[in-house]
């Protein structure tokens, strides 16, 4: 039998896991809502907050396991990084397609 301390470190982890994944639909709706604005977008605001979703999950995904879902996020957040954010839907849209991919996965198997 694990120590004490050890099975709290658990059963905290796979609560705060379920807490992630019951966030990931709307993370995912937000995706798209996002990408659909980029479409039409004349200022960066839209650009920097389909980014900043993109980074936020490529930091966290894998703290619980989404290796594959933090990997998509970091491939979408290094082509919008930089100096000029990359607007060229035709090079994003795979990206952001695998990203959308990934976050059902890690819905369905959370």
């Amino acid at each position: 039998m694990p120590p004490a301390d050890e099975f709290d470190y658990e059963a905290r982890l796979a609560a705060l896991t379920r807490v992630y994944v019951a966030a990931l639909p709307d993370k995912q709706a937000d995706l798209a809502r996002l990408w659909a604005a980029c479409a039409d977008a004349t200022t960066d605001e839209t650009w920097q907050a389909l980014r900043t979703l993109a980074h936020r999950l490529s930091g966290s995904a894998p703290n619980y396991g989404f290796d594959a879902l933090g990997d998509a996020a970091r491939a979408l957040d290094t082509r919008l990084g930089g100096k000029m954010p990359c607007r060229d839907r035709t090079r994003l849209a795979p990206l952001v397609a695998a990203l959308h991919e990934a976050l059902a996965a890690a819905t369905a198997t959370g």
